[in-house]
C-alpha cells in the first residue's frame, strides 16, 4: 500500500526516516478504520490525516536513543566524563571527615 505522496515532504520535515514516517500511516489508517468504521470516506481520510499529524508530533518529541551498538561506548565516554566529579566529591567527603574529626 502506498502512502500520500507527500509523506516524504512530512518525513523530511519531522526529521523522521520514510520507513518510519510510512509506519505511522499505516498506524493511522487503521486508527481511521477503527474511529469511522468505513474506509475511503471524507471522514475516514480526515481521521487518518488527523491521527498522522498526531503521530508525527509525537515521534518528533521522542528523545533520540543510540544504536545498540554505539550504545556501550556512550556509556564508557558519560563514565569518563564523570570521574573527574567522582574525585572531587570523594576529595570533599574526605577534607569534612577530616576537619569535623579534629574538632
Amino acid at each position: 500500500m502506498n502512502g500520500p505522496m507527500i509523506l516524504p515532504w512530512i518525513a523530511h520535515k519531522a526529521d523522521i526516516s520514510e520507513a518510519r514516517a510510512e509506519e505511522l500511516w499505516r498506524e493511522a489508517l487503521c486508527h481511521a478504520t477503527d474511529a469511522t468504521g468505513w474506509v475511503g470516506t471524507s471522514e475516514y481520510w480526515e481521521a487518518a490525516e488527523s491521527r498522522l499529524h498526531e503521530l508525527i508530533e509525537r515521534e518528533k518529541r521522542k528523545p533520540c536513543l543510540p544504536t545498540p551498538e554505539i550504545s556501550p561506548w556512550v556509556r564508557l565516554q558519560s563514565r569518563i566524563a564523570h570521574l573527574p566529579l567522582l574525585a572531587v566529591k570523594g576529595w570533599s567527603l574526605a577534607w569534612a571527615r577530616l576537619l569535623t574529626a579534629r574538632a
